[in-house]
């Protein structure tokens, strides 16, 4: 499976996580994009070149080829003249969806698929060394002093410095899982 995550900002970063998973259930973090002072056009345009930079078999992978490209519910909201964030990357063939935003389970997971060397629980999360943002956010991120289950949220400073962007998109990528209805027919004895 094939999916991706958008923490959307325009004085912040706007962050896409490209992410996969094995048949093991291994979460991979191939690919990042992040920007600021973009907009959505611009984005979008740059997350079609993040996608097809990697493959499936012979051919380059599409958004089309995507399970799910989840966002934070901010992109959600109407604006004073009704369009929203979303509907914009809609115009510009981005479907999003909307994450989970349940940020102390979200963090616990992001943890889980960490693992633990020293108690013997292995990483079930990998993160290629193209997401830089992402690398460089993860180890700044701190437990929140009033509510030690989530994470302190920290906004860039206005030069982009800082923040919690990337580690959010991370948090929705691996916290939002594919609503799938599977329709078998029972047998009796």
């Amino acid at each position: 499976d094939w999916f991706a995550a958008l923490d959307y900002g325009f004085a912040h970063y706007t962050v896409v996580l490209l992410g996969c998973t094995d048949g093991d259930g291994n979460l991979f973090v191939v690919d990042e994009h992040a920007e600021r002072m973009w907009l959505p056009q611009r984005h979008a345009e740059a997350v079609r070149g993040m996608v097809g930079r990697h493959r499936i078999g012979d051919r380059a992978l599409e958004l089309g080829d995507l399970r799910r490209i989840v966002a934070g519910t901010d992109v959600f909201s109407r604006q004073s003249d009704g369009t929203t964030i979303a509907g914009q990357y809609a115009r510009e063939g981005i479907t999003l969806k909307p994450a989970n935003m349940d940020r102390v389970n979200g963090w616990a997971e992001v943890l889980q698929r960490l693992g633990d060397v020293s108690a013997g629980v292995r990483a079930r999360m990998f993160i290629h060394q193209r997401c830089g943002r992402l690398a460089e956010t993860l180890p700044a991120m701190q437990h929140d002093p009033n509510r030690p289950e989530d994470v302190l949220k920290v906004d860039a400073d206005e030069d982009g410095v800082g923040g919690d962007d990337a580690a959010d998109a991370l948090r929705y990528l691996v916290a939002t899982k594919s609503r799938t209805v599977a329709q078998r027919k029972l047998r009796g004895l």
